[in-house]
């Protein structure tokens, strides 16, 4: 049996090995990158109708929604434009009336948002040949409509107060006064034009020839084709353009793929193919993060064509990349009309709109979680080893504090963290976003996930422990163990005998 000094000093020795092992061990999932989840969706509106488009203001920040009516909606049409808060994801004001096609108000759809008014407000398209202004606040649209063919396409002109529109085989530019439209220049393209896409910082204009498979440039200073034509490949119609004006990129919508055009060389740079039974309905391209988002519609009609979920992906605008940060949109198909999406700058908020089940989705960005510091020996916040004993040391006077009188909490149980999302029951009582959620703002809690205890994954299965490092770790302590008891023992064998 060892007397209590040679037991101290082995008891000395523990301690220096077992703070060896403890700060070269690195703990558990130190190392692991953060994960990167994918949208997460927050909120949804049932109050905007059945949303047709999206526009978010660049000065303003306010989101203008574009709405037909829901069919069978007991307190009348709510077809119109409405005013959002993406903030608190509340509805600002509606815009219920615009010009008819006499002149005199009425309520119809706003079909087609065609680009932002200065400091606030928007252009949008109504009935078959009507373009109309409104902002937040108003009780009504003004604007008016014109004569002739109808209008397929529109988007901002270059000079403010003007919108560039398709009507057939022409491409006009018209000036939208408070009763009237009226078109002030007029350029007749090869063929049937189709979806459009203008810079008016540049003033320049690209039109779809869906006929011929080519994007145009027109140059809006002359409004004459300038020679630049970018061909398509085969494939379907395009049914949208987007453009990347930062990065010079065409983005077009071409039935299941998706395909972004560099302008510089003319060429395809990239393209994505759409999952079985998905198209492709818009794209909204926001700078700031240099990412673009994508609506995928599922055609909804499972199985024969689709799962009835759509998909809303995000691409890296600089590598043309998909960043796995998307999320499925169920309900999301193509049967009452096109979805479409727009995001706040930065890329904080993405929002969904879809005529199918007339709703107006919110997606909120992932934030990873921060990884855990990994302690080194000059770690401050690490105890330092303590000293090497020496076999002429007394025996340490015992700690009471080494014995610890209350012990720790061995579940390791976390905080329970909110998740903000709708409910299984249908919307809320006050008909502004899903169940749960408040008509004051976002979501509020729709469910909840404990946080596991430390050392654990999120499906509840023990996370990495180092063993690869624990194991050699364990045959060292064994080692020094060893040898520090027979050092102890040969004194002990040797303590008192003379020295020769």
């Amino acid at each position: 049996m060892l007397r209590p000094r040679a037991a101290g000093a082995l008891a000395g020795i523990t301690a220096v090995v077992l703070s060896v092992v403890a700060v070269g061990t690195p703990a558990a999932g130190a190392d692991d990158p953060p994960a990167a989840d994918g949208y997460e969706r927050t909120a949804r509106l049932t109050t905007v109708g059945k949303p047709l488009d999206l526009l978010l203001h660049p000065e303003s920040g306010k989101l203008y929604v574009g709405s037909d009516t829901v069919a069978g909606t007991p307190d009348g049409s709510l077809a119109g434009v409405y005013a959002v808060d993406p903030a608190s994801d509340t509805v600002l004001s509606w815009v219920k009336t615009s010009p008819g096609s006499t002149g005199a108000p009425a309520q119809l759809p706003g079909k087609r948002l065609a680009g932002p008014l200065p400091g606030d407000g928007v252009h949008y398209l109504v009935g078959l040949r009507g373009i109309a202004a409104a902002k937040d606040g108003d009780a009504s649209g003004s604007g008016g409509w014109l004569t002739g063919t109808s209008i397929t396409q529109a988007r901002s002109g270059a000079k403010a107060g003007t919108v560039v529109i398709v009507r057939g085989t022409k491409l006009e530019e018209v000036a939208v006064g408070g009763t009237a439209v009226t078109v002030e220049r007029s350029l007749t393209l090869p063929a049937t034009g189709g979806p459009l896409a203008v810079d008016t910082a540049a003033g320049q204009i690209w039109v779809t020839d869906n006929t011929n498979g080519v994007l145009r440039r027109v140059g809006s200073a002359d409004f004459t084709p300038d020679g630049k034509e970018i061909a398509l490949g085969s494939g379907a119609a395009v049914s949208f353009l987007e453009w990347d004006t930062g990065r010079g990129v065409l983005w077009a919508g071409r039935g299941t793929v998706l395909e972004a055009y560099d302008i510089a060389s003319g060429k395809l740079a990239a393209s994505f193919d759409a999952k079985p039974g998905d198209t492709i309905a818009d794209v909204a391209v926001d700078p700031r993060s240099d990412r673009a988002f994508a609506v995928w519609q599922d055609w909804g009609n499972p199985p024969e064509e689709g799962d009835g979920v759509g998909q809303l992906a995000v691409y890296d605008t600089a590598t043309l990349k998909d960043l796995d940060l998307g999320a499925e949109l169920p309900g999301v198909n193509g049967q009452l009309g096109s979805s479409s999406v727009a995001v706040t700058p930065g890329g904080d908020a993405v929002f969904v709109a879809s005529p199918s089940d007339a709703s107006l989705t919110v997606f909120k960005a992932p934030e990873p979680p921060t990884p855990s510091p990994t302690p080194t020996p000059t770690d401050p916040g690490s105890p330092p080893p303590s000293p090497d004993p020496s076999p002429g040391d007394t025996d340490p006077a015992p700690d009471p504090s080494d014995d610890p009188t209350e012990p720790t909490d061995p579940s390791g149980s976390g905080t329970t963290v909110p998740v903000d999302g709708p409910a299984d029951d249908g919307n809320s009582a006050g008909g502004t976003v899903d169940s749960g959620d408040t008509s004051g703002g976002a979501g509020t809690t729709g469910g909840s996930v404990s946080g596991g205890p430390l050392g654990t994954t999120g499906d509840g299965s023990l996370a990495s422990t180092g063993s690869d490092l624990l194991l050699p770790a364990a045959a060292g302590t064994a080692a020094l163990l060893t040898a520090g008891t027979a050092a102890i023992l040969w004194r002990r064998r040797t303590n008192g005998r003379l020295e020769p």
